[in-house]
């Protein structure tokens, strides 16, 4: 019986971490990326803000920002694209996925379309994502992202490359 059961568990514990991260990214899905979508297209920063850690840290190619700081800086760039009428999307794919049952770390690219009178623009980066599962919900605890990899530009070439791996 020892015997039986020590492959068993082996083959087991080889097989149950994937689904559970399947499971766990799933959930992340759920709970920060679709609504993530929704918070940027309707520049709805109430959405927005509830998906990140209250001590977020949020580094671009301008600088840094933590917690309330930045989460007042997405209120004010909401209410001020609103109030000029701005339209945008983001859609965005991972080029890599990690998760434990309280952490996760990615890694993707996103392209942001903005309509404007002269017509649509895309803006493409890639970014990498720290989330952390605080009081049995997903939130973003840090999010960089940059333009260039290697200092080259991030291309609509680069972000097609993962078309197929799209969340929708």
């Amino acid at each position: 019986m020892k015997r039986i059961t020590l492959p068993l568990l082996i083959l087991l514990s080889g097989i149950l971490p994937a689904q559970n991260d399947t499971t766990i990214q799933a959930a992340i899905d759920q709970q920060v990326w679709k609504p993530f979508i929704v918070a940027f297209k309707n520049q709805d920063a109430e959405l927005f803000n509830s998906i990140h850690t209250d001590d977020v840290l949020r580094i671009t190619p301008w600088g840094i920002k933590e917690g309330k700081e930045y989460k007042a800086s997405t209120k004010a760039n909401y209410e001020k694209g609103k109030a000029a009428g701005q339209k945008r999307t983001i859609a965005f794919w991972f080029e890599h996925r990690q998760a434990k049952q309280k952490v996760a770390y990615e890694v993707g690219y996103y392209k942001v379309t903005a309509f404007t009178p002269e017509g649509e623009q895309n803006y493409y980066a890639r970014f990498h994502v720290l989330l952390r599962k605080k009081a049995g919900r997903w939130k973003i605890a840090q999010d960089w992202d940059t333009n260039q990899v290697n200092g080259v530009a991030v291309t609509a070439e680069d972000f097609e490359k993962g078309a197929d791996k799209q969340l929708k």
